[in-house]
């Protein structure tokens, strides 16, 4: 850190929150070409090439729009060569963030003691009279004036309401003085009007990222990185403050479902007992499992909606909205916009129909292959049974056919989903969707469906199929033939997961570094900036990553857990290791993301939810077909009888769900209680409405807008 840097450091508590990289010069100058040197001797037009602004304009742009660049070259010593990128550091003043705080109704949390204060004196200049708040009825557990977010003014009465959150007694923290920054560079309104995506799509820019906060990361390491440090023991404030509220909820979940799965295990493990025991027949213990993990996931979905909803009261993301900019990469149409006027691309919605039918046309045919290597991989089975393939292990004959067919199904979904991987990119981007959000929810939807099919596709078949068709299970046992497929996968996949997560981040750091040609004393010489440069990105895919994999995994738990109850017990002891490796990883390996702000899980949710009513039906059939519960089957009575328990199970849990849902409210009582203060709060403290307009809340549950006439008697 040199001089300039410490003195800022002093002056503002903070130094550089954004870098731009540009390439350097030798590569972005284009040589003119010849046609440009005619075209100028006949005097005539040139069409212009230059669609985005050089780097002199983008500089250009953020000083006008306040803020305050400095330009850094790599030393030689820590780089193969100096002029391979251009540092663009870029930093706002407090005067510059509150400005477009202001512009864009920034929520901030308040000061909750002051606005006690003020609700005790009052405004009486704007006829409001003193509103004290208090908790008469002793039914909540956090004061009235906590957690109250408004919406950010520049107006001197307002200032010392707001919470000092910042370095030197500043408002704004560091992930929000980001926020605010990138918004600055993207506003077209007083701001720089870039699109960054747009410009690194151009490779007008090599990459940007935000700037770790050296003192604030290390103290969240030291409060998040042990692992002695149980699920709900996680700083969730802390870790949303420093990298916003969308990773905050995910860390959440994460350390909620893991919370939530000590029972689950516990149970699970007694359950594996007893049926090592022998002292209840295994069919009767995975009618049990089946019924107690369809209970659970019920509750488990409906406890995480009232955490999510709690923690976005909390975070200020309740009434959160975005606007988004068109993604670069969306193609149309240069048409005027017949609302605006403006110019605008335009995608024809025939062509948008087309090309959607055509990319789940493909991706039909994807899940058509998976359900064909799966019938070859079961047929391949059938042939080994067929011929007798077995192996003597301690006077113990094995058959093979069972192993080695559950490790051919995880070759499978292995190998599917690497193909899958390298088309669905494509797939998505040849759907031309105009906005970030839409793009990820398509990708989310069409990814969830084709890996569900693919981690699924033989446990369906085992269970719903293969004793229907004549093929035998091994050793006539389906439920143990399930058994070992849900381990066998269940366990690669936890192994897989452990070299993702630990191995290959680590790996990608020193290849990027090595392939830069850096020497060990050029590592120890760069600068934080050089450094954070080598780190891994952090884009939504990787987020996206983590959740696919908690899903497919909590579909491994929830969906056939009659046929090893140890499955929640190992599916805890997963969660355990991904809390760790994740927080790890994005502390140690990646950049510091962009914040974003989020009130829920977005689509995982219902993928969550989709699940959990499927595993009503496979659960269903494990606790009533495949594990034999009721003995007497072989029989037209004994047929129907399984069919009415079958029918009983399915209905009573679909009830269940039903009544859960409808009588268990997402959002918890004090929770809208404190949403409904704080409505209140914003139109005396903020708005300054008088007290004759002010709705007035006659209880808990109803909201009556009473206009008193000021001439009539009260």
């Amino acid at each position: 850190m040199d001089e300039e840097d410490q003195l800022l450091l002093c002056q503002d508590g903070y130094a550089w929150d954004f870098v731009l990289v540009f390439p350097s010069i030798q590569q972005t100058v284009t040589p003119p070409s010849p046609l440009s040197d005619v075209l100028h001797r006949l005097r005539l037009p040139k069409k212009s090439s230059k669609t985005t602004p050089t780097i002199d304009e983008i500089c250009y742009r953020l000083k006008k729009a306040g803020l305050t660049l400095k330009l850094v070259c790599p030393s030689a010593s820590t780089w193969s060569t100096s002029t391979d990128i251009i540092l663009c550091l870029v930093r706002g003043s407090r005067q510059v963030f509150a400005r477009e705080a202001n512009r864009i109704d920034f929520l901030m949390p308040m000061d909750k003691e002051k606005l006690r204060d003020v609700s005790l004196h009052g405004f009486p200049n704007c006829g409001i009279a003193p509103f004290p708040i208090d908790d008469t009825l002793h039914e909540f557990n956090m004061s009235p004036y906590d957690f109250i977010y408004f919406k950010y003014t520049g107006r001197e009465d307002m200032q010392l309401l707001y919470a000092k959150q910042g370095p030197h007694y500043g408002l704004f923290t560091s992930s929000q003085r980001i926020f605010l920054l990138e918004s600055i560079m993207t506003n077209r309104h007083g701001g720089a009007g870039l699109n960054l995506d747009k410009l690194k799509h151009a490779n007008v820019l090599s990459t940007y990222f935000s700037l770790h906060d050296a003192a604030e990361l290390k103290n969240l390491a030291s409060l998040w990185l042990h692992w002695g440090q149980f699920p709900w023991q996680q700083p969730l404030h802390a870790i949303q403050r420093y990298f916003g509220s969308r990773i905050g909820l995910y860390f959440a979940f994460l350390g909620h479902y893991t919370t939530c799965l000590i029972a689950p295990g516990a149970v699970g493990f007694v359950l594996w007992l007893v049926e090592l025991s022998k002292r209840i027949p295994k069919n009767f213990v995975a009618a049990i499992a089946s019924t107690l993990i369809v209970i659970w996931a019920t509750f488990f979905l409906k406890s995480w909606k009232r955490q999510a909803s709690r923690l976005a009261m909390q975070w200020g993301t309740s009434t959160f909205s975005t606007l988004e900019q068109v993604r670069p990469q969306y193609v149309g149409q240069m048409v005027r916009s017949p609302v605006t006027g403006q110019p605008m691309l335009y995608f024809s919605k025939r062509e948008k129909s087309r090309r959607r039918c055509l990319t789940w046309l493909l991706l039909t045919v994807l899940i058509l292959l998976v359900a064909a290597v799966v019938a070859a991989i079961f047929y391949l089975q059938f042939h080994m049974m067929k011929r007798g393939y077995s192996i003597r292990v301690a006077n113990t004959e094995i058959l093979l056919a069972g192993p080695v067919t559950s490790l051919a199904n995880v070759v499978q979904i292995n190998a599917m989903y690497y193909v899958y991987n390298t088309i669905c990119e494509a797939m998505n981007e040849f759907e031309n969707h105009r906005t970030q959000s839409s793009h990820e929810g398509a990708f989310i939807v069409k990814s969830v469906l084709f890996h569900a099919v693919n981690n699924f596709a033989g446990l369906f078949y085992i269970t719903f199929v293969k004793t229907y068709i004549g093929a035998a299970c091994v050793e006539n046992d389906c439920l143990g033939e399930l058994r070992l497929y849900l381990l066998m996968i269940f366990c690669f996949q936890l192994a897989n997961g452990l070299i993702q997560d630990w191995v290959v981040p680590h790996a990608r750091v020193l290849f990027s570094q090595h392939r830069a040609g850096r020497s060990s004393v050029a590592v120890a010489t760069q600068t934080s900036v050089e450094a954070q440069f080598y780190l891994l990105d952090y884009g939504w895919r990787v987020t996206f990553n983590e959740y696919l994999g908690l899903s497919m995994k909590f579909g491994f738990t929830i969906l056939f857990l009659g046929a090893s109850p140890a499955m929640s017990l190992l599916t805890l002891l997963n969660n355990l290791i991904e809390l760790r490796s994740d927080s790890t990883n994005l502390v140690m390996n990646h950049r510091r993301p962009l914040p974003r702000q989020a009130s829920t899980c977005g689509q995982w949710m219902s993928v969550l939810e989709y699940l959990t009513t499927l595993s009503i039906f496979t659960n269903g059939f494990v606790a009533v077909y495949a594990s034999n519960a009721l003995l007497d089957s072989s029989s037209v009575d004994g047929k129907n009888l399984q069919l009415r328990a079958f029918g009983g199970f399915v209905a009573v849990m679909l009830i269940l769900r039903y009544c859960v849902t409808t009588c268990i409210k997402d959002t918890p009582h004090n929770v809208s209680i404190q949403l409904k203060r704080q409505a209140f709060l914003a139109t005396k403290v903020y708005t300054r409405e008088a007290d004759d307009v002010v709705p007035v809340y006659e209880s808990m549950g109803s909201v009556r807008l009473l206009l008193v006439d000021s001439a009539s008697p009260v």
